[in-house]
């Protein structure tokens, strides 16, 4: 997958595209929803011949339009998202920087520098997608500018339940800790990366540890959960509190079952799996929380 990131107005044309599907979207999470979208874009590239290409964009536009406003936290930072568009065989991805010069373009210079100085010869989107200046650009816009210039495709809306499928419904389980719900709408369990604080403690058959959270994540509602655990490639069950939060630094207590050599400074990917209890108190000192040992599944 080649990535280019398109920092400045005019980055386009300082690069070589291949004419290609483009796929729009901010695409946090790469959820079941997005994956629609994304599958669409695939398969009107084989049958075309040209590249399968994603747009998509950082920081958040929130953090540009409500500066005043607590930062973002992502289902799926930058480097994860970029990871799962290579798994899906994107051939490009452009990653554009939203900031405010970005924010004030009209939907008809976007499509000028972008849309069309990148080649696109067929725009996939889905039905909510807007673009330009305050959102005035929709799929209806979209696709009257395209007649003559490129092809256009509105995925319809994705629905679990008869509820739509969508980043923020992700977020919302999330802050709710209702993450068993999670599968349905993102494909599989959520999931964080974070590293292994020393010391680590061992009891009986378990291992306790501090893990410091990649500060980028959305984290589930402060409890304590049952998690999968994935270091050096090899899975554990275990329970996880969620301990404190430093700014947008949070620090994890895990404790993992049959984990019987030291991890740590190790990379850790936690899955959460089901919430057993809210946060029934507050503790820095991972060894008043070693009664929590019989409850490890």
């Amino acid at each position: 997958m080649e990535t280019y990131y398109l920092e400045q107005l005019d980055d386009t044309e300082k690069i070589k595209i291949t004419p290609c599907v483009l796929a729009l979207g901010f695409f946090d999470g790469v959820h079941i929803g997005h994956r629609g979208i994304l599958e669409t874009a695939r398969q009107a590239a084989k049958e075309t011949g040209y590249a399968f290409s994603v747009m998509t964009f950082y920081p958040h536009p929130k953090d540009i339009l409500f500066p005043d406003r607590e930062p973002m936290t992502y289902l799926t930072p930058l480097p994860v998202k970029e990871e799962r568009f290579r798994e899906l065989g994107v051939d490009q991805l452009f990653i554009v920087k939203f900031t405010p010069e970005f924010a004030r373009l009209s939907p008809e210079a976007f499509i000028g520098r972008y849309i069309l100085a990148l080649q696109c010869k067929h725009v996939v989107a889905g039905f909510d997608y807007h673009y330009g200046h305050k959102g005035k650009g929709n799929m209806g816009t979209l696709t009257e500018a395209g007649r003559g210039l490129f092809d256009v495709t509105t995925v319809q809306k994705i629905t679990d339940q008869e509820e739509k499928v969508s980043s923020t419904a992700i977020r919302e389980r999330l802050a709710a800790g209702r993450v068993e719900e999670v599968p349905r709408l993102l494909g599989d369990f959520y999931e964080v990366m974070g590293e292994v604080k020393q010391p680590s403690l061992f009891y009986r058959n378990y291992q306790f540890m501090k893990v410091d959270v990649q500060e980028e994540y959305r984290l589930p509602k402060p409890g304590v959960y049952v998690v999968k655990a994935e270091v050096d490639g090899r899975l554990y069950m275990g329970v996880c509190q969620q301990m404190s939060s430093t700014g947008r630094q949070s620090t994890l207590l895990i404790q993992l079952k049959d984990c019987l050599t030291d991890i740590s400074g190790k990379e850790v990917k936690i899955k959460w799996i089901e919430h057993i209890y809210s946060r029934y108190r507050e503790t820095s000192d991972m060894y008043d929380y070693i009664q929590c040992d019989e409850m490890v599944i």
